[in-house]
């Protein structure tokens, strides 16, 4: 469950965002609000099975800024505002009868806070139809918060990751479809001599239905490489107090969502995006039962800039960003 609520934007927060396959021309930008509404139901273990101990709902809003210093190399910041409630039986609220441990927001209303600062920057090693985007991304989040629960806010840790995306677009086979695909390997600090590594992956297929309208599917994943298993049977009598209490942090978490979305272009620098999407498959972390997200999009221009701003409009030259629709994982 390690970061499960904070992924894009990876965040540990599961939201749609902007891909990173595309920059615009230097001095032009956007900016976007997101809104996400999801549903947690299951716990799934290490073996895939899977136990229903409670269901978490999550209120999220992200605020996402992307601008382009040159053609080549861009910054990205975002951050999210997460508002989770649990409803259940078993709450996480006090570790083995300490109550040095006790934390009461696993109490069936909802808590919120801002959470983690996403800070990113990307660099296009190619100018033709053909994109490749080295990036690095850092995770730090904004202010200290609680992470034994069961509807957290992320994981209060810091990530370093490295990356590279692909994007084209499908000419000669199609002009109107495209695709991108990002993979990323992240290492978080160390907590109980724990210092997560994960690998992250996604990839969209996408077709212009017209120069206004997109059409996206998309699959996206994580993968922790280390961390706790989580046992079916002895979970978390297995733990010691201190895995416990960081049970978040450490665990060895693993997702695939998939999910889709369309999209609308007013005109050559506003859109808005709807998008559905849910977990497939998941161990030692909980699957998300139903993700929808609403994004509204506008471009900017510096006044230095060559061009009108036009960066976020959804175009069929298959060069222009484009909105992810996948539950992000963290």
């Amino acid at each position: 469950m390690r970061n499960l609520k904070l992924a894009a934007i990876a965040l540990a927060l599961p939201v749609s965002s902007f891909c990173q396959a595309f920059l615009s021309p230097q001095g032009e930008g956007s900016v976007s609000v997101l809104y996400q509404y999801s549903i947690d139901r299951l716990h799934a273990f290490a073996d895939g099975r899977t136990k229903d101990v409670g269901h978490m709902y999550w209120n999220s809003v992200v605020l996402d800024t992307d601008y382009s210093l040159t053609d080549r190399l861009a910054v990205r910041v975002s951050l999210p505002f997460l508002d989770g409630k649990y409803v259940g039986v078993n709450p996480h609220q006090v570790i083995r009868g300490d109550p040095s441990t006790t934390v009461m927001l696993d109490n069936g209303a909802y808590h919120g806070t801002v959470t983690d600062f996403r800070l990113s920057v990307r660099y296009s090693l190619t100018r033709g139809k053909l994109k490749i985007v080295p990036d690095f991304q850092a995770t730090l989040p904004a202010h200290s918060y609680p992470t034994f629960l069961h509807a957290l806010y992320g994981s209060d840790s810091r990530e370093y990751r490295g990356g590279v995306s692909v994007g084209r677009s499908l000419d000669p086979i199609s002009r109107k479809a495209f695709f991108q695909g990002r993979y990323g390997f992240g290492v978080s600090q160390k907590f109980v001599n724990v210092a997560p590594k994960a690998s992250y992956g996604e990839f969209q297929l996408g077709y212009f239905l017209s120069r206004r309208i997109v059409l996206q599917g998309v699959a996206s994943g994580m993968y922790t490489h280390n961390g706790l298993l989580w046992n079916y049977d002895l979970w978390p009598g297995d733990l010691t107090q201190a895995q416990w209490l960081n049970h978040v942090r450490i665990s060895q978490g693993k997702i695939l969502d998939a999910g889709g979305s369309i999209g609308y272009s007013f005109n050559r620098s506003t859109n808005v995006v709807f998008s559905m999407a849910h977990s497939f498959w998941g161990e030692n972390t909980h699957l998300r039962y139903l993700v929808t997200t609403v994004g509204f999009s506008k471009a900017f221009s510096a006044p230095w800039s060559k061009e009108r701003a036009s960066s976020a409009a959804i175009l069929p030259d298959g060069t222009k960003a484009t909105t992810c629709t996948c539950a992000k994982t963290k």
